[in-house]
C-alpha cells in the first residue's frame, strides 16, 4: 500500500531533498499531486541497531505523531468490535498489528518499493471510540478522520470490525465526493439492517450507497462467497452497478489480469482500499470473527494490492482482524506485508 501512495507523490518530489522514487515506480492516473514534506522523513528502524522488542509499539515502530500536519500517510487505529454480528475481539486488532508489524522491513526487493524515501509517514495513535455507543462511535470516527484528510494525510487504517468503514468514506467523501472503492471480503456488506439495526459490520457500503459516498461504476467487490438466506444474495450490489468477482471465479487462478481491468475502471480518480481479513481463506487467516472457507489465497492477495499500483489511493483499511482467534498471530504479518508493496 505504502508503494501505491509512494506512486501518487513520485511526480510532485521529483530531486527534491535528494529523494528519488523507486525504480519503476509510475503513476497511471491523470490528477494532481500533493507535494511531501520537505522535512526529513521518518524511518522505522533498523533491528541492527535497535532490538525488535525495545520502543513503545507503534505501526513499523515509527514514530507516533499527535497531528497529521505534515504527513504525506498515516497509520490509524480504530479499535471498535460492537458492530460485530458473531464473534468479537477486532477491538485488539490494532495493538496485534502494531506488534507484529515489528517484523517489516523498509524495503520490498520483489517490486523495488522504497516507501520512506518518498513518503513522510507516522503513527497517529487510536481513535478514542465509544464502546457502549455504536452511534457515537461512528461520530467519534468520522469527525477524527475529516481532520486526517483535511490535512492532506492519506489514513491507513487498522480495524476494528467492518461498521468503521462507514464513517471514515463520510470523511473521505466529503473531501473527495464519490470514491472508487476496492473492496475484498467474503460478504457484500450491504445489508439493510439486523436485529433493527441500520449500522453494523454487515451494512457499511448499504449506508455508503444510501448518502452518495460511492461512485458506484467504480465498486469492485472481491473474495465473495458462502451460504446465504437466498439463492440471490447479491442481487443489491448487481443492482447498483457494483461488479462482483466471486471466490469461486478466483480458483487456481492469478488476479493479475483482473486487476489490470479494475486499473482501467478506477482510473484517475480518488478510490479507497477496503481490505478485510476474512477475504482470505481461513486456513490462512484464522483470526477474524465471521471465517468462510474457499477464500483467496496470501498469493492472490499481494496481487490485489500490487495490481492497485499508480492509482489515486486516497485512503485504506484492513479491517476485522480478531487475535483472540488466531494464537499464532503470525498470519497476520501476510497482509502487514503487502502495505509496502
Amino acid at each position: 500500500m505504502l508503494r501505491r501512495l509512494a506512486s501518487r507523490c513520485a511526480r510532485s518530489l521529483g530531486t527534491r531533498g535528494g529523494a528519488r522514487p523507486a525504480a519503476g515506480l509510475r503513476h497511471l492516473g491523470r490528477s494532481p499531486r500533493r507535494r511531501a514534506s520537505d522535512a526529513p522523513r521518518n524511518q522505522p528502524p533498523s533491528s541492527e541497531v535497535v532490538a525488535r522488542p525495545v520502543g513503545v509499539c507503534s505501526m513499523m515502530r515509527l514514530p507516533l505523531q499527535a497531528s497529521p500536519q505534515g504527513l504525506d500517510a498515516a497509520f490509524v487505529g480504530v479499535p471498535l468490535d460492537i458492530g460485530t454480528s458473531n464473534r468479537p475481539g477486532a477491538r485488539f486488532g490494532p495493538r496485534r498489528i502494531r506488534e507484529e508489524s515489528v517484523m517489516l522491513r523498509t524495503t520490498n526487493p520483489s517490486t523495488g518499493a522504497l516507501p520512506f524515501q518518498s513518503l513522510s509517514v507516522a503513527d497517529l495513535g487510536d481513535v478514542n471510540v465509544n464502546l457502549y455507543n455504536l452511534q457515537d462511535s461512528c461520530r467519534l470516527i468520522r469527525e477524527a478522520y475529516q481532520k486526517i484528510v483535511a490535512a492532506g494525510c492519506i489514513p491507513l487504517t487498522l480495524g476494528g470490525d467492518h461498521t468503521i468503514t462507514y464513517p471514515i468514506l463520510q470523511a473521505i467523501a466529503k473531501k473527495h465526493g464519490p470514491v472508487g472503492l476496492l473492496h475484498v471480503d467474503a460478504h457484500t456488506d450491504t445489508a439493510d439492517k439486523a436485529l433493527g439495526e441500520k449500522v453494523y459490520h454487515g451494512t457499511p457500503f448499504r449506508r455508503c450507497v444510501d448518502e452518495g459516498l460511492l461512485d458506484r461504476k467504480r465498486v469492485v467487490q472481491i473474495g465473495i462467497r458462502g451460504s446465504a438466506m437466498t439463492l440471490d444474495p447479491y442481487r443489491y450490489s448487481w443492482s447498483q452497478g457494483f461488479r462482483l468477482v466471486l471466490a469461486e471465479d478466483c480458483w487456481m487462478k492469478s488476479l493479475v489480469p483482473l486487476m489490470g481491468e479494475v486499473r482501467q475502471q478506477m482510473g484517475g480518480k480518488p478510490m479507497y482500499i477496503s481490505f478485510d481479513i476474512d477475504g482470505l481463506d481461513p486456513a490462512y487467516a484464522p483470526g477474524t470473527g465471521t471465517p468462510e472457507i474457499a477464500g483467496l489465497t496470501p498469493s492472490q492477495a499481494l496481487e490485489i494490492i500490487r495490481g492497485c499500483q499508480g492509482l489515486n489511493v486516497v485512503g485504506c483499511d484492513l479491517v476485522e482482524v480478531s487475535p483472540p482467534y488466531d494464537p499464532s498471530v503470525k498470519k497476520i504479518n501476510l497482509l502487514l506485508h503487502t502495505l509496502q508493496t
